[in-house]
């Protein structure tokens, strides 16, 4: 069909709705009915126009346009013409030995229109001109989530039961698609369209909008590969029953290439979605008027027109001005007035935000804040998302509910629509609109360059104490020390921002730390209490003639050493979740036992003791920590004499701290972004950084850049690790686009880039002979290469997830690795594991570096922390209080447990 024949062919549709699902039916009787995962909230209809012969209006706002909306969807008929004829062909011949994998991407940058071009275009098009020998379809529609599984099973199980609400159901999808097969594959998806009712004449497509909310808000790594590994097997099986459309973010390219079979597919068959040329905006911006009855004027098309063409992610900006434009011609005002009252495109959005935020009286204003931000899923390495979220985790434990639902409902007016309500699993949950909010309201970017810690913080907060509550809420899941000083600190500033559940998660580990104090109190009390009456005893010589006396000193002495001896399993049982913790408890115990009322020469040392105080010290080897002002650390590197640690973040800045924490000089600025990686010379006078700019910079000590930004990797893709040679002539980066580049002072590229990672590199090292490069990646793997490019040997493999880091020590013979498992490897040359994972960092250890002699390990995590760790065993008490002689918990010991063990400890200080 020529690109006349289809702009001029009759676009007309039938729209067929009730509570389940939409059908739309062509003129010749084609049909395809779409299911949605969540149901939109009715908003009330629009009031009645002033001026004769103007319809409802037809522009979206913020909003992506519907299937509904087909028919004042224009503009972008050459583009639908495309997609259709490309999902056509993957569907054609399924005889073929190499049967195309029926997935198709649609992909641009936030603002480009991909949602409504699928939604609006693509899927309206298959009622008009369906797939070849289908005149039918069902489509089901979804949105990944925190539990893109959940979302897959909930939408299939509305199919297959036509209920609103098929709880059952849904629960029995979920685990389907969550079983392997046979073959060691996950094609529940497969499994359940398959038994659909008419299936072979209705084919099942899965349009997973918003991709990339697999990658932004599923944290679950196991649950994004099952929902993936469902999609593409489904759509690779030769029946055809079922097809697979995805919208994404070109910002999140990058993410795919941890799923190597769905990178392939993407780079194969994506479909880009490109800038609007003039004469289709202007379609865009004048067909939907003529319909409602209005004809634009031209200087205002015009206008229009200089305001979007060429400007990043303007579509929503448009629609939202042209919004603006039909309400203003409901009450007589002109466009061009309402043009010039706005501020054009670029200011329409920005002026109605705090148009209304200005209208809010202050306490109306915070709750407006606490709103907006609970709705913004922060970026690690790319720009925020949104976050659709249940209305009442936005409700302080202050407020009342519909106090905040009407502050909510000021932002989803029909007029305005900066915020959606939706329905899901029963439940009311809001959103953003569209993320060009983000960009363009200068409230909305202050209170974000303002709150990133906050929002983190009060996230992990968020999902701590909604476990505890779904686990009918035992102490064990309460937060103790140091976790729960922060949360004293964080309540002490922002407990107005606090949930109900939040604060009472607080009091309740409150409360359980207090409750142990005073146990801990009086258990003391009560020893020094009986260490009295024994003193008593022996001062007058009853001991030996008393025969009561001295079964009571007994008595009281064995229950001591139980008391003990179960108190160290208790510490043991600690070490794996609180290792710090528990290597307090250990030392007081040790200073316990060795009081002269327990410790008498015809009895051994409580062997219970023995075994937590060792364990402490295998586990437990943390000796400092050291925190950022703002954001997680992305990366460390640590000087040959042990003294310097060099920092990279997500502020986008490089700084330097000595051993002590406190920090040398001011930051160093010059990456626009988050800093990926850093690296340190070995005569301390160099330092080399990575980001997500795509640059490598090299710097020295006082933060002046040295010569210009290295460029080598692809265009639009981060470098996530930098090393530099013992010699400081090489250096080596790694990058989002999975190769390992060499360079010299100059940036200067040495050689052909590394190929072999089947994802990212996230992390790089050499050798101090400059011989043997170390690279970690996305796909698992830590690979030894020459300089040549060359594989040295097998790759090495034990995290569970991506390797963030790796290093190598001075001799070249342990390389160390820390993985998004939050645990920290050791291995040998030869890619064999030394002992057991070292745990202690509250989620991903972002970078890990090794001291000069070999025995201390520093360690990055995204929880915000740099931790020490000795890997010596020395003396195991010796080495205990050696690590935690300048730690906090001895500086300014607290509980009776800091006190007893600093005690203990004091010999070895002196």
């Amino acid at each position: 069909m020529s690109d006349s024949g289809f702009l001029e062919e009759d676009r007309s549709i039938k729209i067929q709705k009730d509570a389940i699902s939409s059908a739309i039916i062509s003129g010749d009787g084609n049909k395809v009915v779409i299911y949605q995962y969540q149901l939109e909230r009715q908003v009330e209809p629009q009031k009645t126009s002033q001026i004769e012969d103007i319809g409802p209006n037809p522009y979206k706002g913020l909003l992506a346009f519907q299937e509904e909306d087909s028919d004042r969807y224009f503009g972008r008929e050459k583009q639908i013409e495309k997609l259709w004829n490309v999902f056509r062909t993957l569907h054609e011949d399924t005889t073929q030995p190499e049967v195309p994998l029926r997935l198709l991407p649609i992909l641009g940058p936030s603002g480009s229109g991909k949602s409504s071009l699928a939604r609006a275009g693509l899927i309206p098009e298959l009622a008009r001109r369906p797939l070849p020998g289908k005149s039918q379809a069902r489509v089901a529609v979804l949105v990944p989530g925190t539990h893109p599984v959940e979302a897959l099973a909930t939408v299939l199980a509305r199919i297959a039961t036509n209920d609103q609400t098929p709880v059952a159901k849904t629960r029995e999808f979920a685990e389907e698609l969550k079983r392997i097969n046979d073959t060691n594959l996950y094609d529940g998806l497969r499994r359940i369209a398959n038994v659909l009712p008419e299936i072979a004449i209705s084919p099942l497509v899965v349009l997973v909008d918003q991709f990339e909310e697999l990658y932004s808000l599923c944290n679950d790594l196991s649950e994004r590969q099952i929902f993936i590994e469902n999609l593409i097997n489904a759509a690779s099986d030769r029946s055809g029953c079922v097809s697979v459309i995805i919208t994404l973010r070109s910002d999140f390219l990058g993410e795919t290439q941890r799923n190597p079979a769905l990178n392939q597919v993407i780079a194969k068959q994506g479909v880009i979605v490109p800038a609007m040329s003039k004469e289709e905006l202007r379609r865009a911006i004048t067909k939907p008027a003529k319909i409602a009855g209005y004809l634009l004027d031209e200087a205002v098309v015009n206008l229009l027109l200089k305001d979007t063409e060429g400007r990043e992610g303007a579509l929503p900006l448009l629609q939202f001005a042209l919004t603006r434009i039909w309400e203003g011609l409901r009450i007589s005002v002109e466009p061009i007035k309402t043009l010039e009252q706005i501020g054009g495109v670029g200011g329409a959005l920005a002026d109605e935000a705090q148009r209304i935020y200005q209208s809010l009286n202050q306490e109306e204003k915070k709750i407006a804040q606490r709103v907006f931000l609970g709705l913004v899923q922060l970026g690690e390495g790319t720009s925020d998302t949104r976050r659709r979220t249940n209305i009442h985790s936005l409700v302080s434990y202050k407020d009342e509910p519909e106090r905040v639902r009407k502050v909510i409902g000021r932002f989803t007016h029909p007029g305005v629509r900066l915020l959606t309500l939706s329905s899901l699993d029963g439940k009311e949950t809001a959103e953003v609109t569209h993320e060009a909010l983000f960009a363009n309201w200068g409230q909305m970017r202050e209170w974000l360059d303002s709150s990133r810690g906050d929002i983190r913080f009060q996230r992990r907060l968020d999902e701590a104490a909604r476990i505890w509550d779904e686990n009918e809420r035992p102490e064990g899941n309460l937060w103790r020390n140091p976790d729960l000083n922060l949360l004293g600190k964080y309540y002490e500033r922002a407990s107005d921002n606090m949930t109900t559940l939040q604060v009472e998660f607080f009091n309740a580990s409150v409360n359980a730390e207090e409750a142990r104090n005073q146990a801990a109190i009086k258990a003391e009390q009560e020893r020094k209490r009986q260490r009295q009456v024994l003193i008593g005893v022996l001062s007058t010589g009853l001991l030996l003639t008393t025969t009561t006396a001295g079964f009571a000193a007994y008595q009281w002495q064995s229950a001591e050493r139980r008391r003990i001896e179960q108190t160290a399993i208790t510490a043991k049982n600690l070490l794996s979740d609180y290792p710090l913790q528990g290597m307090v408890s250990a030392i007081s115990l040790v200073g316990q036992s060795r009081s002269p009322f327990l410790n008498f020469p015809n009895q051994s040392f409580p062997q219970p003791i023995l075994d937590s105080l060792f364990s402490a010290v295998e586990i437990s080897r943390e000796e400092n920590l050291l925190k950022v002002p703002q954001g997680y650390v992305s990366s460390i590197a640590i000087s040959t004499d042990g003294q310097t640690i060099i920092s990279g973040g997500e502020d986008g800045t490089v700084r330097m701290w000595n051993r002590k924490g406190q920090p040398l000089g001011e930051p160093f600025k010059g990456h626009q972004v988050y800093v990926s990686s850093v690296a340190i010379s070995t005569d301390g006078q160099t330092i080399i950084s990575g980001g997500q700019d795509g640059t490598v910079r090299m710097w020295n000590r006082k933060g002046q850049p040295l010569g210009e930004p290295f460029k080598g990797h692809l265009v639009s893709t981060s470098v996530l690790a930098v090393a530099i040679s013992v010699d400081g002539q090489t250096i080596i980066s790694g990058g989002q686009d999975g190769t390992v580049r060499m360079w010299n002072r100059k940036g200067q590229p040495l050689g052909e880039p590394f190929k072999g990672h089947q994802g990212v590199v996230e992390s790089v090292a050499i050798s101090p002979d400059g011989q043997t490069i170390i690279s970690g990646g996305s796909d698992g793997t830590i690979r030894m290469w020459n300089r040549k490019g060359q594989p040295l040997g097998e790759p090495l493999k034990g995290h569970p997830g991506g390797v963030s880091s790796v290093a190598i020590s001075p001799d070249g013979q342990i390389i160390i690795s820390g993985g998004e498992d939050g645990t920290v490897r050791i291995w040998n040359c030869k890619g064999q594991p030394l002992g057991e994972p070292l745990k202690g960092h509250r989620g991903e250890v972002k970078s890990v570096a090794i001291s000069p002699d070999g025995q201390t390990i520093i360690s990055a995590g995204q929880d915000g922390t740099v931790r020490m760790w000795d890997i010596r065993l020395d003396t195991w008490l010796k080495t205990a209080c050696e690590r935690l002689r300048d730690h906090p918990v001895f500086k300014k010991p607290e509980s009776a447990d800091e006190k007893n063990a600093k005690e203990t400890c004091e010999p070895y200080f002196h």
